[in-house]
């Protein structure tokens, strides 16, 4: 090839590459301005554009994920209960909360809106973040450069982003099914496992530096998890045969009978043949627990966490880097609400009496998060000593009352449980026992809901009595007036599943 002719390639190769590039860069930039616009539609559209500070007004910004939204009911969470309350104590001061909390989004979420927020003038600002980090995973294992440049495109790629919601869509509009044959765990021992851990402190460290930066306190909290009512994800797992699921359900019929020697010999022999399971060790924390070994069962109980396949609770680990970025650090105040969950629970041990499901308080427990949080903005000098004569915060069953909540056959309270019914039967908790308790409650509130009688129809077909099923999803049909929508997934989301399973056909993908 002569010299012009290798210029000539080498120029075509070059200019080709150039506007690829370009191409790739605009691309990257519009997908960017989408996802701004994007990210600023899931916040509530009265928060979207604040309206002008008034002179007297003092702002409280608070960030995070469900816990912060209010999962499963935000009018009984605790940034609702926490503006009640401050309404009602401190009456003469204009203290408005803005709940920029958005369902399913991690730390880096967090950390983006806050910087965003930081020109509207908080005077205080609540992040209590760290249920999320897990929550999407790659299925491959980045252990190749080349592998760790397409795991920094998959996280931070606006353009990636906006394709895979696109190909996400596709695919969900053409699923049969939407419950899974398998669930995919988390691999501990991955890079992308330990790059996570990483990123939480990392964004956690950059939200206290720009609090800092702007002067504006910072308040951050630990985040508490159900421990002991909650079971970690083990059914449809990988490597778990039905000689594994043989023996939980052994063990899980042991302890219902009180055979406590014989649960702890099948638990010896399970862990055995099952190291570090974090379904045994929850099982072992029950024994414990009806021992009175309350001590070692909390130890076994945060092990079943911290083991959980789907770590969908708030590792250990997590809570410790919260701890210890807020440490010492002006401006910043730590609320340790898993402490404090603790110290208020039966025993030392967090359940159902306080966390609805796997992370979402009860408005019990959300009421120790609005006490904990006004106790600190006094302690802090945000807020004077409430005077003699006041209320004080933050008793549950007043709140509730104002709501109607505590009022028989209240619409807020059957939403409430209906809410924890649905989640706690969905992949890849899977957790029927739960949702069962939530649908007989519910029951209680109100016999004629039509949507409670669908779900516990949906509930006993999928546990295989197929005659209960057919008279609890008649009653539902009569309640509803007519023939359910199978394809409701809001309201019955496996009812289709559950009438495939009595029907001998697939019921996973």
């Amino acid at each position: 090839m002569t010299p012009s002719r290798t210029r000539q390639v080498l120029f075509f190769i070059i200019r080709t590459l150039v506007v690829l590039l370009t191409l790739v860069t605009v691309t990257e930039l519009i997908c960017r301005h989408r996802e701004r616009v994007n990210t600023a539609l899931l916040v509530p559209a009265e928060y979207r554009k604040l309206p002008p500070k008034g002179i007297s007004e003092l702002r409280v910004f608070a960030f995070g994920g469900s816990t912060v939204y209010g999962e499963p009911v935000p009018k009984l969470a605790f940034v609702a209960q926490l503006q009640y309350w401050l309404r009602r104590i401190y009456p003469d001061r204009d203290v408005q909360i803005y709940n920029f909390g958005v369902q399913g989004t991690d730390t880096s979420y967090a950390l983006k809106q806050m910087t965003r927020r930081l020109d509207d003038h908080p005077d205080l600002i609540i992040v209590i973040t760290g249920h999320n980090e897990f929550l999407y995973r790659m299925d491959a294992q980045p252990d190749s450069w080349l592998a760790r440049i397409r795991e920094m495109l998959y996280w931070h790629s606006a353009a990636l982003k906006l394709l895979r919601r696109r190909v996400r869509r596709v695919m969900e509009f053409r699923k049969d099914y939407v419950m899974p044959c398998q669930v995919a765990p988390w691999n501990r021992k991955s890079p992308t496992f330990d790059r996570r851990v990483t990123g939480f402190e990392d964004e956690m460290k950059l939200i206290i530096e720009r609090a800092s930066q702007k002067g504006v306190k910072l308040i951050v909290g630990t985040l508490p998890s159900n421990v002991s009512d909650w079971p970690p994800a083990y059914k449809k797992l990988p490597g778990r045969d039905q000689r594994y699921l043989d023996t939980v359900s052994q063990i899980q019929s042991l302890t219902r009978e009180g055979n406590c020697r014989e649960v702890s010999d099948a638990l010896t022999a399970g862990l055995s043949s099952y190291p570090d399971d974090a379904m045994l060790y929850f099982l072992r924390g029950q024994l414990q627990s009806a021992m009175g070994n309350y001590t070692g069962a909390r130890e076994s109980f945060v092990k079943a966490k911290d083991l959980d396949p789907l770590p969908w609770r708030t590792l250990s680990q997590i809570n410790s880097i919260i701890r210890r970025v807020a440490s010492g650090v002006p401006g910043v105040y730590l609320v340790d609400l898993e402490k404090i969950y603790a110290e208020h629970a039966r025993n030392g041990l967090v359940g159902f009496d306080l966390i609805a499901d796997n992370a979402h308080g009860t408005p019990l427990g959300e009421s120790l998060s609005a006490q904990a949080l006004m106790q600190t903005m006094i302690q802090i000098g945000f807020l004077p000593s409430p005077g003699k004569g006041q209320d004080e915060c933050c008793p549950v069953d007043t709140f509730l009352a104002s709501l109607g909540y505590l009022q028989p056959g209240s619409p807020l309270h059957l939403r409430y449980l209906l809410a924890n019914a649905t989640y706690t039967m969905k992949t890849p908790f899977l957790n029927y026992d739960a949702s069962r308790m939530y649908l007989l409650e519910a029951k209680q509130v109100d016999d004629n809901s039509w949507a409670v009688w669908a779900n516990l129809a949906t509930l006993s077909y999928l546990s295989g009595d197929t005659a209960t099923g057919a008279k609890q999803l008649e009653r539902a049909t009569e309640l509803h007036h007519g023939p359910l929508d199978v394809n409701d997934r809001l309201t019955t989301p496996y009812l289709k599943e559950a009438l495939d399973y009595a029907a001998g056909r697939r019921v996973c993908r």
